[in-house]
C-alpha cells in the first residue's frame, strides 16, 4: 500500500503553487484531481483523509481560475476600449496640437510655436531658448502667470534683438511661487499627421518622428 506520506507531498506542492502563482488554473485542477484520486486509492482505513483540506484547496483553485477569467475579461475589455480611443482620436489627424516638448525650429526668421503649462499659479515664469551649443540666445521674461496653458512668445531674435539662424532650438521653462519650482511643463505645437496604438496608450504621430501620448494634448487648434 502507497504510504499518505507521498499525497501529504503532492498536497502541500498544490498549496505552494497557489500561494506562488507558478501554475495555472487548469494545471492547479489537473493535480488536484490527480492527488484526490491516489488519496481515494490509498487512504489509511485509521487515518482517512482530511476532507476540509481537500476542500480548502478546491475553493483556492476555484479562486484563481476566477481570477484568471476576470483578468482575462479585463484585458479583452481594455483592448476594445483602446481601439474605440483610436478611432475617436483619428479626428484629430490634419489639426494642431500643442503636447510636451522643449524643440522648435526657426524658418526664414520665423519659430515654430511653443508654450507651457503651469499646474499651478507662479509669480515668476523665465523662458531659455538655446542653440544647438547649448548657449543661451534669448531669455524671455514672463513675469508671474496663473495656472493653465500659456503660449511662449518668440520674436526668432537673441537678447541683442538680432534675427537668430535658421534652425533648431530647444528651450527651458523656470518657474517659481514664492521661490519655490513649480514643476512647469513645456510645449511644443504640431500637426497631427496618423494616429498610432501601443502598449502604452493611443498616440498621436506630429512630424520629424515625435510622437506623443493623445492624453497629452493640452491645447488642439
Amino acid at each position: 500500500m502507497t504510504s499518505t506520506s507521498s499525497v501529504d507531498t503532492s498536497s502541500q506542492g498544490i498549496n505552494n503553487a497557489l500561494q506562488g502563482s507558478s501554475a495555472s488554473a487548469a494545471d492547479l485542477q489537473n493535480n488536484f484531481l490527480t492527488m484526490l484520486v491516489t488519496q481515494m486509492n490509498n487512504q489509511d482505513p485509521l487515518n482517512p483523509m482530511d476532507n476540509s483540506q481537500l476542500t480548502s484547496q478546491l475553493a483556492q483553485i476555484s479562486q484563481v481560475s476566477g481570477m484568471q477569467t476576470m483578468n482575462n475579461t479585463l484585458q479583452a475589455l481594455l483592448s476594445q476600449v483602446a481601439a474605440s480611443r483610436a478611432m475617436d482620436s483619428a479626428s484629430l489627424i490634419g489639426h494642431t496640437v500643442m503636447v510636451p516638448g522643449n524643440t522648435t525650429t526657426v524658418a526664414g526668421g520665423v519659430p515654430t510655436q511653443i508654450g507651457v503649462d503651469l499646474p499651478s499659479t507662479a509669480d515668476a515664469v523665465t523662458v531659455n531658448v538655446l542653440d544647438k551649443d547649448g548657449n543661451i540666445v534669448r531669455t524671455i521674461d514672463m513675469k508671474g502667470q496663473v495656472a493653465g496653458v500659456h503660449d511662449i512668445t518668440w520674436d526668432g531674435k537673441n537678447d541683442a534683438g538680432v534675427p537668430v539662424a535658421d534652425g533648431d532650438y530647444t528651450f527651458k521653462v523656470a518657474a517659481t511661487a514664492d521661490g519655490k519650482d513649480v514643476s512647469p511643463v513645456a510645449l511644443v505645437y504640431g500637426k497631427v499627421n496618423s494616429i498610432s496604438g501601443d502598449s502604452t496608450g493611443v498616440l498621436v504621430d506630429i512630424g520629424n518622428g515625435r510622437t506623443a501620448s493623445v492624453d497629452d494634448v493640452r491645447r488642439i487648434l
